[in-house]
């Protein structure tokens, strides 16, 4: 059975320029995009509308994007294992340090990039790895390997985690869940521990399965968080309640391209 788990607590091709795309965006529904190697989106979720795109500069491939929610930064991860900051306005990015520990990869396995908002620190995890990593430094730390708990229904089960996000995820706050999409189950999951790996289902998204999985958990100024995904062609909102898609709106002037990460600057 599918359930509910508790809050975890502790004390460049341009339709319109990229700053006009941003300065017409209301705070909150400003979305970055990524897909192919290195091509970010901004989209306006209000709309689910794709109002500017662009190639990051300096880079070969990004394997993830996400906001860093301490410094409002726009962080990715390079196939070379760099973390680096991109100017969302230009797509410019500079090395902010090196990983002293490389995530194995499989093939094109799907890369989750996302921070831990309390924590400030890096999730990085690929198939059942999971690193956490400080991005001033480059230090890895190698955290438990995923897996369902004992009492999950899916207990035993290789878990497929191809997306993730942390709730809270505005400056820094003073709790934090993390929540996983698993696409052999095309679910929402909690990872119950992070560090530890641990894994609980939430409940099925209710859509077709899709070919990748871009997931973000938006954080206002009040503290309130929606669950965005993007798969599909289209753009949903998810319950964290029961893991049910609630709406879902077809992503427009996309070019037909396949998001593979998304994140929402709502510090911006």
């Amino acid at each position: 059975m599918f359930k509910n788990i508790p809050l975890l607590t502790a004390t460049a091709i341009v339709a319109v320029s990229a700053t006009g795309a941003m300065a017409e965006m209301k705070a909150g529904t400003m979305a970055i995009g990524l897909s192919g190697d290195k091509t970010l989106h901004h989209i306006d979720a209000a709309t689910a509308t794709v109002k500017a795109t662009m190639d990051v500069e300096g880079v070969d491939k990004l394997l993830g994007v996400d906001l860093r929610p301490a410094t409002g930064q726009l962080i990715g991860v390079t196939d070379a294992f760099e973390i680096v900051e991109i100017d969302p306005e230009t797509g410019a990015a500079t090395v902010i340090s090196t990983m002293d520990t490389e995530l194995p990869i499989e093939g094109d396995a799907p890369v989750i990039v996302d921070f831990n908002p309390m924590a400030d620190k890096l999730r990085f995890m690929s198939g059942t790895t999971n690193h956490r990593v400080d991005i001033e430094s480059g230090a890895v730390t190698v955290d438990g390997s995923l897996e369902f708990e004992a009492e999950d229904m899916h207990a035993g089960e290789a878990p497929a985690i191809v997306a993730a996000a942390y709730i809270n995820s505005h400056g820094k706050p003073e709790s934090t869940a993390m929540y996983d999409i698993d696409s052999t189950i095309v679910a929402l999951i909690q990872q119950t521990s992070p560090n530890d790996g641990t894994l609980a289902a939430i409940g099925k998204l209710g859509i077709d399965g899709a070919g990748s999985y871009a997931f973000d958990i938006a954080t206002d100024a009040e503290g309130a968080n929606t669950a965005w995904l993007a798969a599909g062609g289209k753009l949903h909102t998810v319950s964290l309640e029961d893991g049910s898609v609630q709406e879902s709106w077809d992503i427009q002037d996309s070019d037909g391209a396949e998001l593979r990460d998304i994140t929402f600057m709502t510090a911006m």
